[in-house]
């Protein structure tokens, strides 16, 4: 998803105290925010919307921390990561502790296939490297970015993603969805 071309001048004008810029530069964002939260919480939870919202009031309280306007979207991303990793533990933890995920079984009974194998896979990602996997592939961050937004090194980022995809295609393949060699060649020439 790319930004318009004026969120530059809402974060600006939001920055300074702008209400009015500050609710357009909100709605511009949302899409942003509500995807990274679906992705890393788990789309279709009642959780990950939560944290979306969660989120999306605190860009609104910390705007006026916003130190460089030009980087409002990797600040937003940042922020909505957090707020649904925390979320994301702890669903988890509940998980671990047998609550049973409502939301996780209406998800399982009517989706099918590759798409169910892959949710399933996904989900069962660590947080930290289901929010890295989130940022760079789905969002579209740069590792630079995507360690900005985390906190530590491009290194970490470069670590982390890797091992999610190794789990991840390790995952598909228990499941009966092994990639194929096409596939296999097509991703080690990105890497290459």
């Amino acid at each position: 998803m790319e930004m318009a071309p004026g969120t530059v001048s809402l974060a600006s004008r939001a920055h300074a105290g702008d209400s009015a810029a500050l609710n357009e530069l909100l709605a511009e964002l949302r899409p942003f925010v509500v995807q990274t939260a679906r992705l890393v919480v788990g789309s279709g939870s009642w959780a990950a919307e939560d944290a979306a919202q969660e989120a999306l009031l605190d860009i609104s309280r910390g705007i006026r921390k916003l130190r460089d306007p030009a980087a409002v979207r990797t600040w937003a991303l940042r922020i909505a990561t957090r707020r649904a990793l925390k979320v994301a533990r702890r669903e988890r933890l509940l998980r671990v502790g047998g609550a049973p995920n409502v939301d996780e079984l209406q998800a399982r009974a009517t989706t099918e296939g590759r798409e169910a194998a892959l949710k399933q896979a996904f989900d069962r990602l660590p947080p930290r490297l289901r929010a890295t996997a989130v940022l760079r592939l789905q969002a579209g961050l740069s590792e630079e970015e995507t360690a900005a937004a985390f906190g530590c090194s491009v290194g970490a980022v470069k670590s982390n993603l890797h091992d999610a995809r190794k789990r991840l295609t390790l995952s598909l393949a228990e499941a009966g969805y092994a990639p194929t060699v096409e596939q296999r060649k097509e991703s080690s020439d990105d890497h290459a």
